[in-house]
């Protein structure tokens, strides 16, 4: 997916919002905003809204003076949703289908603090209670499902903090209803945003359920050129993928190769409108 002009204005919010949580002056956030749109304004839009987003946070991280300013958010929202992991098992035990599973999985992506939308623990909670009744607006999970008993390697790329609880609980669904499927599990290479690291996947015990590869890079997505070798090996050669999150839509809706499938919330207006669903529609897509 290419940038549109809407994604600048949000890239530079995001900064703002970051400072203004970590209780950063005035003046540093005016450099901060200065520094990030002398950077912006010469730069090629045809690049995905991730790949334009990783330099942008690093100025953010440089003003902010850590590499990681959402670590607190990450380890509370894995502490958070860790706590309900029983809750998240009973409602896919309770359905027993790979749609209710998927949608489970989905529905953990609310957890962005990249994103525009506002959310908290109760709005996550009250999401979670709703599964049963919301639909996968866009709907490719017939043929994920072909896929699946056909596959012999899965390589199931995360997204967030607190929303790798959710890919915990469905992965745990995977390995039961396709015991023959060897998965893997990729995470982001270092700190950005709210996503996963190879830190974050072993905190909450994906470590132990699969293995865990790091992509070697730091967009908010999976900027396939930006990865390591040994990510890019795994990338090409897995059977089928099943990519998490809008980042990976952003990044991966057009890559060339067959069987990726992007499961992720539709949480900006941008992606909402080029996909003609409703904003915060269940996705899972075919690439």
């Amino acid at each position: 997916m290419k940038t549109y002009l809407e994604c600048i204005p949000c890239i530079i919010s995001q900064g703002i919002k970051t400072a203004k949580r970590l209780n950063v002056s005035e003046e540093i956030q005016e450099e901060m905003v200065k520094e990030t749109l002398d950077y912006l304004k010469d730069k090629n839009y045809g690049k995905t809204p991730p790949e334009l987003a990783k330099p942008v946070y690093k100025i953010i991280n440089k003003y902010m003076g850590t590499d990681d300013p959402f670590k607190e958010l990450k380890d509370f929202y894995n502490d958070e949703m860790m706590k309900i992991e029983d809750d998240l098992r009973n409602i896919i035990e309770k359905n027993s289908d790979l749609k209710t599973a998927i949608k489970l999985a989905i529905t953990g992506n609310i957890i962005d603090f990249g994103a525009k939308h506002s959310f908290d623990k109760k709005v996550v909670l009250d999401r979670i209670n709703e599964i049963e009744s919301n639909k996968l607006i866009v709907d490719t999970s017939d043929e994920l499902f072909d896929k699946l008993k056909e596959s012999k390697t899965l390589l199931y790329l995360g997204d967030n903090c607190g929303e790798i609880i959710f890919d915990k609980v469905f992965i745990e669904y995977l390995k039961k209803e396709f015991p023959h499927l060897e998965i893997t599990f990729g995470v982001r290479g270092s700190p950005i945003i709210n996503d996963a690291t190879e830190e974050d996947a072993k905190k909450v015990g994906l470590d132990k359920m699969v293995k865990i590869i790091s992509n070697g890079d730091s967009a908010p997505g999976t900027v396939i050129e930006d990865t390591s070798d040994e990510f890019k090996e795994i990338f090409y050669s897995s059977d089928l993928i099943i990519a998490k999150g809008q980042g990976n839509y952003e990044t991966l809706s057009t890559i060339d190769r067959e069987n990726v499938f992007l499961l992720f919330m539709a949480k900006c207006d941008v992606v909402a409108d080029e996909l003609n669903v409703p904003i915060m529609s269940l996705v899972c897509q075919k690439r």
